[in-house]
This record gives structure tokens, C-alpha cells and sequence, in this order.
């Protein structure tokens, strides 16, 4: 496991209290408090419909808590729009692929960079002094990124016609171009097989120990969080139901019963 006293001390660099989220008369977050500290690799867990994804979008902004308040860096963020949330330090991926169609590797990734990117009349007349140097930062970065995540075969391909665990890294590369601080990974893993499994595990923990990021990590492969996060918590019907070292976490009744229902309840 990647228990490490040095980052699981300190003040917290996102915090979370008591954050609701409903849509009409479904409650899908209920009361959660959440704290990650720098430089861990905290993981979010819990059955399908847990609330996991809407967790994340009331972090990000997509959709606001009604009640509670999430704080990055001791500045409050709740309700700030996305772009702005993503101009302070956080960066994420998606359960289903957002990337852009009919479009190369680079090109998504180059996107990734956008938040840093300026534009204007003035620029464009005097582009070779003012555009150009932007451009050249800009794309040393990407290509630094693409070799850490061993994408310089596919730099070129069409994302449409790379294999789903690939496009999986593509977006991760587009999150880390933006040079988060702290980086949201919803099910990352999500209809892999166990190679790629493998491979994208490895490169989470990359991320984390030679990148410095912090990672929140979302997925419902227990075995998964386990092995490389550092803490974690778990989701169901809305609620924390546990929170602490993985060990400690599996362990819980609690944690049980959500995976695997109440004893006898097949008839044994």
C-alpha cells in the first residue's frame, strides 16, 4: 500500500462540509465531509449510484451543493463556475470520454492548455514577438507530458481509432497539461481490461509521487484504491458510510454490507 506519514499529516488542501446535492425529490449527497491533504492519493468509493460522480461535480462546479461549502486551499469554491475552478488548480477527467472527435492526441491534449493561452488583435499583428514564444511554452509542456505517459506512438493517430485504454491516458495527459494541484480522476478505469488496469495505476501513482499532484481518485474497484491510495472513503445512498486506511475501510461492517449485501439475504 502507499501509506506515507508525509502526506497524510498537515492541513487539509481540499475540504468539504456537510455538502447536500438533490435533484427534485431524489437526495444525492447527503451530509458529506471530506478532507485530502497534500500530495495523497485519496480514493472515493462505493456502489454504482453511490454518488460519487455528483460529489465531483459539486467540487468542480457543475452542479453546486445547495447546502455546504467546499473550500481549495482555504478559499472558498463553492457554486464558482467550472472555468474558474480549473483556472485555481483543479483538473479532471471523466467517466465517459470527453474527448474530441475527428481530432489527433496532440490537438486534445494542446487543449488542455487553454487556460493559459491569450488572444487579441494585438497578438495576432505581432505574433512572431508576443504569440509565438506562447506557443513554443506551450508545446514543450505537451510533449513532456505525452512522453511521461508513453503516448509518442499514438501522437498523431485520430483519437477515434485508439484503443479505449489509451484515449483513457490522452485525457489524463489533457488534465495534467493544465498543471493542476490537485487532480480528479472519475473512474478512470472504467472498461479497461486488467492490463490496462495495471498500467494506468502505475501511471496514477507517476502522477502523485514524481509529479507532486494531489489526486482524488473515483472508482468502484475496491481492489483498485486499495492498492494505491493512501486513504479513502466510501459512498452509498448518498452518505459517507466509512472513511480512514484502506485496511481499516474494507474492513467495516458497514462497507460490507454495501458491497455485498446483508448475510442471508440470498437464502444461506
Amino acid at each position: 500500500m502507499a501509506s506515507r506519514n508525509d502526506v497524510t499529516s498537515g492541513e487539509a488542501i481540499l475540504k468539504c462540509e456537510d455538502v447536500y446535492r438533490y435533484f427534485g425529490g431524489l437526495m444525492a449527497l447527503e451530509g458529506v465531509s471530506l478532507e485530502i491533504r497534500p500530495g495523497e492519493i485519496f480514493g472515493l468509493v462505493g456502489p454504482n449510484g453511490s454518488g460519487k460522480t455528483t460529489f465531483v461535480n459539486a467540487i468542480t462546479g457543475f452542479y453546486p451543493p445547495q447546502k455546504g461549502r467546499v473550500f481549495f486551499n482555504n478559499s472558498d469554491i463553492t457554486g464558482i463556475r467550472p472555468y474558474k475552478v480549473t483556472g485555481l488548480g483543479i483538473a479532471r477527467t471523466f467517466q465517459n470520454l470527453a474527448l474530441f472527435k475527428g481530432m489527433s492526441v496532440l490537438d486534445n491534449i494542446l487543449l488542455g492548455r487553454h487556460i493559459y493561452m491569450r488572444s487579441g488583435m494585438l497578438r495576432t499583428m505581432l505574433y512572431w514577438w508576443m504569440s509565438r514564444p506562447q506557443e513554443v511554452k506551450h508545446r514543450l509542456m505537451v510533449e513532456e507530458i505525452i512522453d511521461f505517459l508513453q503516448l509518442e506512438g499514438v501522437r498523431k493517430e485520430p483519437v477515434d481509432i485508439i484503443p479505449l485504454g489509451v484515449q483513457k491516458r490522452v485525457e489524463l495527459a489533457r488534465a495534467l497539461v493544465a498543471e493542476p494541484r490537485l487532480l480528479i480522476l472519475d473512474e478512470p478505469m472504467a472498461g479497461m481490461n486488467q492490463e490496462e488496469k495495471e498500467y494506468m495505476a502505475r501511471f496514477i501513482l507517476d502522477v502523485s509521487y514524481e509529479r507532486g499532484a494531489t489526486v482524488l481518485l473515483i472508482e468502484h474497484h475496491m481492489d483498485v484504491v486499495t492498492s494505491i491510495c493512501d486513504r479513502m472513503a466510501v459512498l452509498n445512498y448518498g452518505s459517507k458510510i466509512a472513511e480512514g486506511l484502506p485496511a481499516e475501510v474494507i474492513a467495516d461492517p458497514n462497507v460490507v454490507t454495501a458491497y455485498l449485501g446483508e448475510a442471508g439475504e440470498d437464502g444461506d
